[in-house]
């Protein structure tokens, strides 16, 4: 096997701590190697141990999650932000966090986040076009238009929709036509800060305006339905939906 990814842990809670660590020793392509009670550590910890995956918890003292995600990093891991009340993940959408577990976490919600991690590693390794920069991960997505390849910052973009074996990225007042299917769209524009909401649409969660029963309207004016087969998933990150 190759060296497995290599995993920190921050929280102020022992609890919360331990469970993520009973979590994190199920999975054998995961290793801990740093458990954090503050960001003042976890800071240091990132800086001399450059780890791949960093669970941080949101509300800590002196410096919370979140303005620790604002703090510049060289060799910035992958980052999960861990919280009790679920009213803070709209907050934390437009933060470079690659997923938002709420606790207290189950194992299976766990391990949705570890497939997605690997997923992400996985096409940022092999992929001919890159997800996300790698000086400012989850805030930008690079995407094919013909022979160029466009940078569009994550906070452009209102909703992604499936067309036969391309996606149309809606953005500013600009539509993008690229060749990728829905499917593999899925892997660029990934939760929290998007979710797949209809076989046909994805959409940027901070973009939306109104919620109305099954019907979502967007800050441009667009107004989008949720798909029965989809509503549980994105419940998971809207948490105001019912």
């Amino acid at each position: 096997m190759e060296q497995p990814y290599r995993v920190v842990i921050v929280d102020d809670e022992p609890p919360a701590r331990d469970i993520i660590e009973v979590y994190v020793n199920r999975v054998p392509d995961l290793e801990i190697v740093a458990i954090c009670a503050n960001a003042h550590q976890a800071l240091d910890v990132v800086h001399n141990l450059k780890p791949d995956l960093v669970f941080l918890d949101i509300q800590m003292p002196e410096i919370t999650g979140m303005e620790m995600l604002r703090i510049p990093m060289t060799d910035r891991p992958e980052f999960v932000l861990t919280t009790a009340y679920p009213q803070y993940a709209a907050e934390s959408y437009d933060f470079s966090a690659l997923d938002y577990l709420t606790k207290p976490i189950a194992f299976e919600r766990f391990m949705e986040t570890v497939v997605r991690f690997r997923k992400k590693k996985t096409l940022h390794n092999q992929s001919s076009w890159e997800l996300v920069n790698p000086h400012t991960p989850g805030e930008v997505v690079w995407l094919k238009d013909g022979k160029r390849i466009l940078q569009i910052p994550n906070g452009e973009i209102f909703y992604v929709e499936g067309w036969k074996d391309y996606v149309k990225v809606y953005y500013k007042d600009k539509m993008l036509l690229t060749h990728l299917n829905l499917g593999q769209a899925e892997a660029v524009f990934q939760p929290p800060i998007f979710v797949r909401i209809h076989r046909s649409y994805i959409i940027r969660v901070a973009a939306i305006r109104i919620i109305d029963g099954n019907e979502i309207e967007l800050s441009n004016g667009i107004k989008l339905d949720i798909g029965q087969k989809y509503r549980e998933e994105v419940k998971k990150y809207i948490p105001y939906l019912r």
